[in-house]
């Protein structure tokens, strides 16, 4: 179970000077701010569903820095405790059973999101136990390949207003000429072309059952 204990200040991966020049405007020009603040956070939004980040409660879940409390109900020992979220910038608490295990007793691995026990300089086992493990994880200052794509994103949803979405390519010599994406954009369910999707690559979660 995952429990919101901080969302984030704003789910949006854009600021709005970053918005503005995805839509062609110039850096002042505050004309389309509602609109482009909203789209901004919709894809934001998108893009942390398509990355499977995991929610908390009912908040959309966010790409961005959020500390969350995750409880694990052990009904056997483990060597790890996987972490929900990705991105762990830091371990706040660890609570078995009712009583905070000190910092020198467990280890993060931030990268892969995992949490070991340590004993006696050691790798041991996590018991049967109930455990919160708070932390904080996502981006305080969003990473330039993850803002590119939603920058990227939002760039392709607003030209997407004033032209077929499912429009790949429209061509003008002589006769004309006019391809289209076949089962949405880059012939793929996402909500993104095949050039965003590649982007997110690094910041996909993928869940082994």
């Amino acid at each position: 179970m995952l429990a919101l204990v901080m969302p984030a200040a704003d789910r949006n991966l854009l600021a709005i000077e970053d918005l503005r020049s995805a839509a062609g405007l110039d850096a002042d020009d505050s004309s389309q701010d509602p609109a482009l603040s909203k789209l901004g956070l919709r894809v934001s939004d998108l893009i942390a569903q398509e990355c499977s980040v995991a929610p908390a409660g009912i908040a959309p879940p966010t790409l961005k820095q959020e500390t969350v409390a995750q409880t694990f109900r052990l009904s056997c020992a483990v060597s790890m405790l996987i972490l929900a979220r990705r991105f762990v910038a830091s371990v706040t608490s660890v609570v078995v059973n009712g009583e905070a295990v000190d910092a020198s007793a467990f280890e993060l691995d931030a990268g892969a999101g995992l949490l070991r026990r340590v004993c006696n300089g050691r790798f041991g086992l996590w018991q049967p136990s109930t455990i919160v493990v708070t932390y904080v994880a996502g981006f305080q200052a969003v990473p330039n390949d993850l803002a590119l794509a939603a920058a990227t994103a939002v760039q392709e949803q607003w030209s997407a207003v004033n032209r077929d979405p499912l429009l790949k390519r429209d061509r003008v010599e002589g006769v004309g000429e006019q391809e289209f994406w076949v089962g949405g954009i880059g012939a793929s369910e996402s909500t993104f072309s095949s050039t965003v999707q590649a982007m997110l690559d690094p910041y996909r979660t993928v869940w082994v059952s």
